[in-house]
């Protein structure tokens, strides 16, 4: 029972303070990922078990490490709903029109970035390959925190940010289901390394389960939801959206990967012909609970590590970040194609640095430590699960707050004014198709 009441005054604590600084930031219309993380930072044995505070005193306002598995259930609840309510509130007209430039950025980001940022990361750190990649793959994808806090002031560029949010829509499942296989190749002996189209063939049957079961359950459900009542409605959505995961991971599929599809399903399909008010409700209620969750992971998260101050290894990580944050151009532009000609240079630079990493790589980051740790005969486990979450754990925080810096920037009213955008020969139809859903709002 002490663990139990431990546990829950622990909990409390992140959550209590972490609501209350969400909600100032909010009505300031600030962005509060960055202040969560720092508030689990100050919480956590980063300032209180310092050897500076240590020589005077012993205090222990939070141990996240006698929570048990509390945590990580928090977490990969947190990727679920997160991941269900971004798919359940994309409308289908705005999917179609932004799909095609959208999923190939998330497709191409994440590959991309886990590759580019793998190697750079065995360079800087001396990390082994593998452990290199997984590092990579972790902080491969974008959040859109930061952009939902300034969306009124940048309204002008509705439109990148639309595709910018469903690009993180799509990537968030990527960036569970790689370094779940990359922790697969860390259980193998080294010379099992050497199967690429055997993990290839894994890597795509992953999907192809993930997909197939989003699609099954997401139609299966459609009859089940008109029969329920009305006050049930959100609670069942959330239990689907439970089960899904589950199922999909117990047939080897991804379980993100199938959450995503079934919550595109359900929320352009199954409501499509019900009553506004009932979706709104469902709506609210995991807009809500989502809420709650995110507020935990980035408060956990923050709590958990313990930044060696003073050690140069900060500055390497600081270096690595530095990396990963302007390294997005190499990527997008090649992939924007025609897209771009129709871009002004102040919808490149939302695109190319309002790239936060988000929920995704906060709640992998200790879930990886804790992987780690579990693997039999893994040579300094310890330090490298440590290190790992210590470098995601300063790529989020600052990603969050240079995002945020750049956002407010291009907000400004001086910044904020309609974009002389390159002329079009001739008019762009699938622009103004695209215009017009917007106006109609995204459903």
């Amino acid at each position: 029972m002490a663990d139990i009441a431990l546990t829950v005054t622990y909990f409390a604590f992140l959550l209590g303070f972490g609501v209350l600084i969400a909600n100032v930031l909010k009505k300031a219309k600030i962005p509060d990922t960055f202040f969560l993380l720092l508030l689990g930072l100050v919480m956590g044995p980063t300032v209180f078990l310092s050897p500076m505070i240590t020589q005077y005193m012993s205090i222990t306002l939070v141990d996240v490490s006698v929570m048990g598995d509390i945590p990580d259930f928090l977490r990969i609840l947190a990727l679920i709903l997160v991941v269900f309510t971004g798919t359940f509130n994309l409308s289908m007209r705005v999917f179609q029109r932004v799909s095609d430039i959208s999923v190939k950025l998330a497709f191409l980001g994440v590959f991309f970035n886990t590759v580019f940022f793998g190697i750079i990361a065995s360079f800087m750190f001396q990390m082994n390959i593998i452990y290199a990649l997984l590092l990579g793959a972790v902080v491969s994808g974008t959040g859109t925190g930061v952009l939902y806090a300034f969306e009124t002031a940048l309204s002008k560029y509705k439109k990148v940010i639309t595709v910018i949010k469903v690009e993180s829509i799509f990537n968030s499942p990527l960036t569970v289901l790689l370094p779940i296989l990359f922790l697969d190749l860390v259980y193998l002996e080294p010379g099992a390394l050497l199967e690429p189209l055997k993990y290839m063939t894994i890597f795509w049957q992953m999907i192809a389960a993930g997909v197939g079961t989003g699609l099954i359950i997401g139609f299966a459900v459609s009859k089940l939801l008109k029969s329920t009542l009305r006050e049930y409605t959100p609670l069942l959505v959330f239990a689907i959206a439970l089960i899904t995961y589950a199922m999909a991971e117990a047939v080897g599929g991804s379980g993100m990967l199938a959450v995503a599809i079934c919550g595109l399903i359900a929320g352009n399909m199954v409501f499509k012909d019900r009553d506004d008010k009932e979706r709104q409700e469902v709506k609210q209620f995991d807009d809500q609970l989502s809420e709650m969750l995110r507020i935990s992971v980035f408060t956990l998260l923050g709590a958990q590590v313990a930044l060696p101050l003073g050690d140069p290894m900060l500055l390497m990580a600081f270096i690595f970040f530095l990396i990963v944050f302007f390294s997005r151009p190499l990527f997008l532009i090649p992939s924007l194609g025609k897209m771009r000609q129709s871009l002004s240079k102040r919808d490149m630079i939302l695109m190319n640095f309002v790239s936060p990493r988000g929920l995704s790589a906060a709640a992998m980051a200790p879930l990886i430590s804790t992987t780690m740790l579990s693997i039999p005969n893994l040579v300094n486990a310890e330090s490298l699960a440590t290190q790992m979450v210590n470098i995601i754990f300063i790529v989020v925080l600052l990603s969050v707050l240079f995002s945020t810096i750049v956002a407010w920037t291009m907000s400004l009213p001086r910044f904020n004014q309609p974009a002389k955008r390159k002329p079009k020969q001739p008019v762009d139809e699938k622009e103004m198709e695209m215009e017009q859903i917007e106006k109609a709002g995204s459903g």
